[in-house]
């Protein structure tokens, strides 16, 4: 009985962590869904104030992609319903097996109808999970597709703040006049950024024309030898629609490519050196104009100084009175919280005393059950046992009378065996007395 508590207690504290362990797992989500829908509202503020701004000089521009964001939008919320009600059917469905959980029947129609409820259940939520996993996958190739175009519209505004000014000019009347002229920006970008970009365009881009999981498992074999030639002879069974001379010549490509990359980095580093030097010294030649204004700031407060005198006074008296009359509000809310606190903390210990007092009933009612069922347990076998002794005597008994019973048939038909023999005996006689007579009467004859 000791280990059945022990068990029960283990199993209670065991429900208690995991409930604890789900708890803290779903709040640390949710401040993570806070903290990214903060951000969202941060983004959505600069995006309000610099883009799609009325104001903008650039709203002209900006109104497709206004047009575009909408529409996405409306596609979200639609995605938004279809996953809620999606979710919603999961729910109505689990709630129904659950009802049927409720009246349970030993029965082989009940069991087969909750088979098939949870083959529905999970049936649902494969589905749904598949079709998640697919429009996760396809956003993913968005977001990647996108990632590598703002990686070449950086490279392409980099190089252009490389340019001089009348350069910049110049090339910003070409792209006006012609929109093929405007894609060839090679001509005008530094001789290694230059370089680099025009290597990528004439080799079949980033990957030397091979499709990602090739050139992935190129890598891969590259990293883990670090670069050894040896490599070749291990990730040419993984490519079996390469041949070795494709595979050495994409080795050969890229030894160039992270030789012009590197060229590459360097050549931005250097210019981004550049131009910190240049905003250094425009932030001092600002710093200078700001110590002007300042300077010319302070000359007007000091003239406006002696008409605000009395309106500060006026406002230090109000925000005197405003903070007192904060402070009594936050006495009052801080006396209403301690007393809701002493509350809930009455009512908890009070909760708490209920449970004890529950759980004394339902282990005192555990035990009395446990000590009548060991009474009838005892009381049966002893009725069993008493049983079986009389099923003992009365077959001994039985056999006994059997026994006798047989003595006494086989005695009979002795008896009756001799009887048989004495009429045999008897009727021989009369026989030969018979024949004696006869015998003798033919004698006197």
């Amino acid at each position: 009985m000791a280990s059945a508590y022990s068990t029960q207690d283990m199993e209670e504290q065991g429900s208690g962590l995991r409930k604890k362990i789900d708890q803290s797992k779903k709040a640390d989500i949710l401040r993570d869904i806070h903290k990214l829908n903060v951000q969202i509202q941060g983004l959505e503020r600069e995006k309000l104030t610099h883009i799609f701004c009325k104001r903008s000089e650039f709203r002209q521009e900006f109104s497709s992609l206004e047009e575009e964001e909408s529409k996405m939008v409306d596609e979200r919320k639609t995605e938004l319903i279809k996953v809620k009600q999606q979710l919603q059917k999961i729910s109505h469905m689990v709630k129904r097996f659950h009802r049927e959980l409720r009246d349970v029947k030993p029965t082989p129609e009940f069991v087969e109808k909750l088979k098939l409820i949870m083959e529905e259940i999970e049936g649902t939520i494969n589905s749904f999970k598949e079709q998640q996993r697919l429009k996760y996958d396809e956003l993913m190739r968005s977001e990647r597709s996108l990632f590598q175009e703002l990686q070449q519209q950086e490279t392409k505004f980099d190089s252009w703040n490389q340019l001089p000014k009348t350069d910049l000019k110049k090339q910003g009347a070409v792209s006006a006049r012609s929109l093929a002229s405007d894609m060839d920006v090679t001509k005008d970008l530094p001789p290694e950024v230059a370089a680099f970009d025009k290597f990528v365009h004439q080799t079949g881009g980033h990957r030397g024309g091979w499709d990602e999981y090739d050139h992935q498992t190129f890598l891969r074999y590259r990293n883990m030898y670090k670069g050894r030639i040896v490599f070749l002879d291990h990730v040419k069974p993984l490519l079996p629609i390469r041949t070795e001379a494709e595979i050495r010549e994409h080795e050969t490509w890229f030894q160039e490519f992270n030789f012009l990359k590197e060229n590459k980095k360097y050549a931005i580093k250097k210019w981004r050196e550049k131009k910190e030097e240049e905003k250094e010294d425009a932030i001092t030649q600002v710093q200078d104009e700001l110590e002007e204004m300042k300077e010319e700031e302070a000359r007007r407060k000091a003239q406006q100084a002696a008409l605000t005198l009395d309106k500060m006074d006026r406002c230090k008296q109000l925000n005197a009175w405003k903070v007192q009359k904060e402070l009594e509000k936050a006495m009052k809310e801080e006396k209403n919280m301690k007393e809701e606190m002493e509350k809930k903390r009455k009512q908890e210990e009070e909760r708490k005393k209920q449970l004890e007092a529950k759980k004394l009933v339902e282990e005192f009612r555990q035990q009395k059950q446990l000590e009548e069922d060991l009474l009838h347990m005892i009381e049966e076998e002893r009725k069993q046992h008493e049983a079986e002794q009389k099923k003992a005597v009365i077959a001994k008994e039985l056999g006994r009378f059997r026994n006798r019973d047989m003595q006494r048939l086989l005695q009979k038909q002795e008896k009756e065996k001799e009887k048989e023999e004495l009429l045999r005996e008897k009727q021989r006689k009369l026989e030969s007395l018979k024949t004696q007579v006869s015998y003798s009467g033919k004698l006197f004859r």
